[in-house]
């Protein structure tokens, strides 16, 4: 793998390889906290959906036992 800067550059201007150097560095963390950031949010995205489902399927449910239960009181008419 070849470096981005030469060890007669870094001789020259070592602060500025340094910087050269740690602007890479950041740049790859950024990117790669990005990727995990979206991978989560993905993640959560797909559960979020699932218990939206099955809020959905619950509350049917319970609008089912509200009308038998009103049924049995005699109050639905």
């Amino acid at each position: 793998m070849k470096l981005p800067v030469s060890f007669e550059q870094f001789k020259k201007s070592p602060i500025a390889a340094i910087a050269f150097l740690l602007v890479i560095v950041v740049g790859y963390l950024y990117l790669d906290a990005d990727k995990k950031n979206q991978k989560f949010f993905n993640q959560y995205e797909e559960r979020i959906e699932k218990l939206e489902v099955e809020e959905k399927e619950l509350e049917e449910k319970l609008d089912k036992m509200n009308e038998k239960l009103l049924e049995c009181l005699g109050l639905n008419q």
